[in-house]
């Protein structure tokens, strides 16, 4: 993963919370792919649960820096109703807090776009920071990436050394697609499916037009 970073920091904040971090690494919207994005985030966090166990709770933050309108274009906002779907509803984890750090007039797009599908509980743990100021409120500055001005370590090594524990768990991962997924036809009474959940646009490929 080329021009992205999902990484869960190695400390924790004063509350035991881990912080599952993500920030783009290539500023070009062009190179930028939402569905591959959250794949990547999803499986750094089934790793950490798989290696790691439950915690006290998770904070996501997300660091805005590079991100540029010309992003905007590239969301897929079935692809955002169904990722919040799951972090609403599917997540195993005690979601504490959901940031968006060095913010510009582009979270605004964004959030217009993401709002419609989130629940007043999500809404509630949403903060949006202008400047450490803020984060230092909720997280401790230290335990963040050199770069965000912590002291976490560069943050190309911490990017590395996660792509790295992904690479040696392949075989984990490949056993977790074939084996662990749920079987709707066992599910008592009617099945749920993606049209169900989503509606029709629900059942189709992202169809990009130019």
């Amino acid at each position: 993963m080329s021009y992205t970073t999902i990484q869960v920091l190695e400390k924790k904040t004063p509350e035991g919370y881990a912080i599952l971090y993500g920030k783009l690494i290539d500023p070009e919207p062009s190179n930028y792919v939402y569905n591959d994005g959250m794949k990547f985030l999803s499986m750094m966090l089934d790793l950490w649960l798989h290696s790691e166990g439950t915690s006290e709770g998770h904070i996501i933050l997300f660091d805005m820096k590079n991100v540029v309108f010309g992003h905007c274009a590239r969301l897929n906002p079935m692809g955002l109703k169904k990722y919040l779907f799951y972090l609403q509803e599917a997540l195993p984890v005690r979601l504490k807090g959901f940031h968006f750090m060095n913010i510009t007039s582009v979270m605004d797009v964004i959030l217009n776009m993401m709002k419609p599908f989130m629940k007043k509980e999500l809404l509630d743990m949403l903060h949006t920071h202008t400047n450490l100021d803020t984060v230092s409120k909720f997280i401790p500055i230290d335990i963040l990436p050199n770069e965000t001005g912590g002291k976490a370590g560069p943050l190309m090594e911490l990017h590395e050394k996660a792509v790295k524990m992904l690479e040696e768990n392949r075989d984990w991962f490949l056993e977790e697609e074939r084996t662990r997924r749920v079987n709707e036809s066992l599910r008592p009474g009617k099945g749920k499916t993606a049209t169900d959940l989503f509606g029709v646009e629900g059942t189709f490929k992202k169809l990009e037009i130019d």
